[in-house]
C-alpha cells in the first residue's frame, strides 16, 4: 500500500494510494477492442446529466455541482486547443460516480481494473483525483502530463465525470471514451 500522502506528498492522515502512482492523481489510458453494455447498472448508476459544451471561463456559475463545473472545465480546456467539446455520456457518468464513491468509502484512490461493463469504445482512459476543491483538481490534472493528454485527446468523444464529497475532500473519477 505505501506511505499516506497528502496532495503536496507530505506525511498526513490522508487516503493511501494502490499501485505505483506518484501523486494523488493518476492517468491511465487503456486500448481495447469492444465493451459489454450492462444496461441496468448503467441506469441504476445514472444520475442527473450536464449538458456537454464548451463554455468559457467567465460563463461558469457559482452554484455549479463540482461535475458540471469539471465538465465545463474540461470543454473550455478543449475549445482553447481547438478540440471539440465532449459529449456526457449516461453510462460513462454512472460509473465515473461509482467509482468515486467507492474510492470515498475506502479512502483510497485507485484506477478501474475492468471498463469491460462499458458499451462500444475502442479507447478509454481515466483521470482520478481527490482534492478540497474541484478547481484545485482541475489544474492539478492540466498541470500533469499524462492526464492533460487525456483530457484533450482529440480522439475522444464522450466524456462522465462522478464526483463525491467525503471528510471535506471530492473525490473525483473523469472516464473519457473513443468510440468503437
Amino acid at each position: 500500500m505505501g506511505d499516506k500522502r497528502t496532495k503536496a506528498g507530505g506525511l498526513q492522515d490522508r487516503p493511501e494510494y494502490r499501485g505505483e502512482a506518484p501523486s494523488p492523481t493518476e492517468g491511465l489510458l487503456v486500448q481495447r477492442r469492444h465493451g459489454l453494455l450492462s444496461l441496468l447498472t448503467a441506469i441504476a448508476l445514472s444520475g442527473p446529466l450536464v449538458a456537454a459544451g464548451p463554455t468559457p471561463a467567465s460563463a461558469l456559475v457559482a452554484g455549479t455541482s463540482p461535475a458540471e463545473y469539471l465538465v465545463q472545465r474540461i470543454n473550455s480546456a478543449r475549445a482553447d486547443h481547438g478540440l471539440r467539446p465532449l459529449r456526457v455520456s449516461a453510462d460513462l457518468a454512472g460509473y465515473a460516480r461509482a467509482h468515486s464513491a467507492s474510492m470515498s468509502g475506502s479512502r483510497t484512490l485507485f484506477h478501474t481494473s475492468d471498463f469491460r461493463v462499458l458499451c462500444c469504445w475502442s479507447a478509454i482512459s481515466e483521470n482520478v483525483a481527490y482534492d478540497d476543491t474541484a478547481r484545485a483538481a482541475h489544474q492539478a490534472l492540466m498541470r500533469s502530463p499524462h492526464h492533460r493528454a487525456n483530457i484533450l485527446d482529440p480522439s475522444k468523444r464522450s466524456l462522465g465525470v462522478g464526483v463525491v464529497r467525503s471528510g471535506g475532500s471530492l473525490w473525483i473519477t473523469q472516464l473519457f471514451r473513443r468510440p468503437s
